[in-house]
């Protein structure tokens, strides 16, 4: 069995490969844009930034653990190469690169991953991507 730490690097490791993140079939993501329940429901909400960010890579600055609770803080780095789904419409490619930092607390059972509380800072998101009024 799994500890907390093992199933987040796996989690962070993995993303944009689906078949090998650790979400359980129940799991729940809120992040600042929505709640989202259930392993298809959260992949599906990631996969639009695997697929705006081709190159989209996530490191963990800091991880703590608790038993089967987690929290970690990390930095998001990529260039929006492709289009952005977004519920008010899609918005074309940039070509401008990223670096946000965010924020996670997490539950495991076991090896999976059942729930992220995801955090981060929205207008600095949309301002590196000149998504703000000038």
């Amino acid at each position: 069995m799994s500890d907390a730490k093992d199933v987040i690097v796996k989690h962070i490791a993995a993303h944009g490969d689906s078949s090998a993140d650790p979400w359980a079939a129940d799991a729940e993501l809120v992040a600042p844009v929505g709640q989202f329940s259930g392993r298809d429901d959260v992949l599906s909400f990631l996969g639009v930034f695997n697929e705006a960010f081709p190159d989209l890579r996530l490191e963990i600055k800091q991880l703590l653990t608790d038993g089967p609770a987690a929290a970690a803080e990390g930095t998001l780095m990529g260039t929006r190469d492709c289009v952005l789904h977004t519920p008010n419409g899609d918005v074309a490619p940039t070509g401008r690169a990223v670096e946000l930092r965010w924020a996670a607390v997490y539950v495991t059972e076991g090896d999976t991953l059942k729930s992220e509380h995801l955090f981060f800072d929205q207008m600095d998101f949309l301002g590196q991507l000149g998504l703000l009024p000038g």
